[in-house]
């Protein structure tokens, strides 16, 4: 038995490794790309630090934050070059706590001034870098624009009830002015909203969500097509296949085929 046990061990430990080296190789090969994703982030504002709390990196909407036009003019300041000194030495003894201890920093509520020194409340996450040795080199973080975020998300939040709707009720016969009653919106005002915020009308979102429920079945299920189209809300099995085909590009039978375990 404990042979067995060891030599399961050694597998893992193999595996471990070997998925360790696939992805070592993926990032050394990589451009840096965090700050780009956070920059179609309106909200969120992404830096990086040294040990000496110096800005090495940061995003765009950090740049407009405070009033610069390039990377390279942040580069080598400090808070103290940014903001109020009071905000400052705040910050500083943060940073010291992820710095020197290594200790996270996560949803903690502070205030952020701007180049035009209007304060807003933020809430920021802070986190230690480590080189190859496992010492702290310096930090990464996001501060987020609290009143930022609540107009990002108010219109999901308006639209939420529709949504949950459709999710749950899919293979029903869901209609538009039911969905926009449920809102409390004019029909045309639903479909306008709707449109805005998912970049399709809730007919085409609608057919969306039933498609994926058949990807899952086809995966999961050994039941018929026709049976996945019935349970997912289509009219009938011919119209299934060829809406999801233009989504996925394969028939069902084919997708069952590349794609069933």
């Amino acid at each position: 038995m404990d042979l067995i046990i060891e030599s399961v061990k050694s597998r893992l430990m193999d595996m471990t490794d070997s998925r360790k080296k696939l992805a070592d190789e993926f990032f050394s090969e990589a451009e840096p790309f965090a700050a780009n994703l956070f920059d179609y982030l309106s909200d969120v504002y992404f830096f990086v630090k040294d040990t000496k709390g110096r800005f090495m990196k940061v995003n765009s909407n950090f740049l407009k934050l405070f009033g610069y036009q390039t990377e390279y003019e942040v580069i080598g300041l400090t808070d103290y070059d940014m903001v109020s000194r009071d905000l400052a030495v705040k910050y500083e003894q943060d940073d010291k706590r992820v710095l020197e201890h290594g200790v996270p920093i996560c949803e903690q509520k502070e205030n952020v001034s701007s180049a035009n020194e209007i304060v807003s409340l933020h809430i920021t996450t802070k986190l230690p870098i480590k080189n190859k040795n496992g010492d702290i080199i310096g930090l990464v973080g996001i501060t987020r624009d609290v009143a930022q975020t609540q107009v990002a998300i108010k219109p999901l939040q308006d639209l939420q009830k529709a949504v949950e709707k459709i999710e749950k009720d899919f293979n029903k016969n869901l209609k538009v002015d039911d969905l926009a009653e449920l809102v409390n919106m004019s029909t045309s005002t639903f479909l306008r909203h709707f449109k805005k915020h998912f970049h399709i009308p809730p007919v085409q979102y609608i057919k969306q969500v039933r498609l994926n429920a058949a990807c899952k079945m086809l995966l999961e299920s050994n039941k018929s097509f026709s049976e996945i189209a019935f349970d997912t809300g289509f009219c009938d099995q011919s119209y299934m296949t060829r809406e999801f085909k233009k989504m996925t590009g394969l028939s069902p039978s084919e997708y069952r085929r590349k794609y069933f375990g």
